[in-house]
């Protein structure tokens, strides 16, 4: 029978530890602070608006989420920047407001707390340029680039030390992909000399308050991971298939956990079978289980073939470390929520 809370479960996970159970990301309360008249990073709301710097996005419901309108872009020539991008006065916020309703109902004793934030240094940057003019500029203005990355490095860490002070997490999660499923957007050489220097001071501002960092990449980044881990990075998600998990993992070690690691794009196919989720799920279990560091997050957009997926992980869960999940596991998606409101 388990003995440890999922607070201290997952935390042995994030600890690169062999848990006591198999930890799932919904063991933790998470929510992405946003709103339109609080974290605007980007817009909240339907139809076209502009964000907190002003950039416009609009609200595309074949996604169901905003991207930056077609042709609207707040930074056409990087070297400008200066001139076109405002950056929020955080103090005028109401952070006790939004903080208190979003985590009124977290049970910090239980769980593990997280904050999501999305948008990082390279995200920024092709939220506010033509993504093709946003990589040419990364080869023909380098200082302009570099510069760039170090304003937004500036808010971020402006903006998570008021999330720290109000939330109080005990992870936070910032969301900048290097890569696509396809490849790096960026030759790693490039990625050390223009951001790296930047995404380390916002590593080293989160975690030298006891704020554990998890960084979100969705796409191909291989190269990076062991890097990453190496400026003081815990975790990342959500381990997208195109980096060869469980070869990415033996690479590494357990300096990094991961988690995800699931082929949920085969799992969302009509075409795959139940006992084919099944399937990949115990897959991807049997290969990234096994010593720790690792945490399910599996959620699909089918809503429908979640269950089968909390199913089968309390199924096989016995497995891999010396306890069941317990019986009270909470039958929550095991996707990433995107809001607590």
């Amino acid at each position: 029978m388990a003995s440890l809370s999922y607070k201290e479960n997952t935390l042995l996970a994030y600890q690169h530890k062999e848990p006591e159970y198999l930890p799932l990301a919904s063991d933790m309360d998470t929510c992405v602070p946003k709103g339109m008249d609080f974290v605007c990073e980007n817009t909240c709301v339907p139809g076209t608006a502009l964000d907190w710097f002003g950039q416009s996005w609009t609200f595309e419901p074949n996604i169901g989420a905003p991207n930056p309108t077609p042709g609207m872009h707040l930074v056409p020539d990087i070297t400008k920047w200066k001139e076109k991008m405002v950056f929020p006065d955080f103090s005028k916020m109401d952070w006790e407001g939004y903080s208190s309703r979003d985590t009124a109902k977290w049970d910090r004793e239980r769980r593990l707390s997280r904050v999501i934030v999305g948008f990082g240094l390279w995200e920024r940057m092709f939220c506010v340029m033509d993504f093709r003019d946003a990589l040419m500029a990364l080869l023909e203005e380098p200082e302009a680039c570099y510069e760039f990355f170090g304003a937004v490095a500036d808010h971020k860490i402006r903006l998570h030390d008021y999330l720290i002070k109000y939330y109080k997490p005990d992870v936070l999660v910032m969301h900048d992909d290097y890569g696509s499923g396809a490849g790096l957007f960026m030759s790693p050489e490039t990625w050390r000399e223009l951001i790296k220097p930047h995404l380390q001071r916002v590593i080293d501002s989160i975690t030298s308050k006891g704020v554990i960092y998890e960084h979100h990449c969705c796409g191909y980044f291989a190269p990076l991971v062991g890097e990453i881990a190496d400026m003081g990075c815990s975790a990342s998600n959500t381990m997208h298939v195109s980096n060869r998990p469980a070869e990415l993992k033996k690479e590494v070690g357990h300096k990094m956990c991961f988690v995800g690691g699931f082929d949920t794009q085969y799992m969302d196919k009509p075409s795959t079978t139940e006992e084919e989720i099944r399937a990949s799920i115990r897959k991807t279990c049997d290969e990234l289980a096994p010593g720790g560091s690792f945490i399910v997050a599996a959620g699909l957009k089918t809503a429908s073939r979640n269950p089968i997926i909390v199913d089968e992980l309390n199924r096989i869960s016995a497995g891999y470390y010396t306890c069941a999940r317990p019986a009270d596991s909470p039958d929550r998606s095991m996707a990433f929520p995107q809001s607590s409101r």
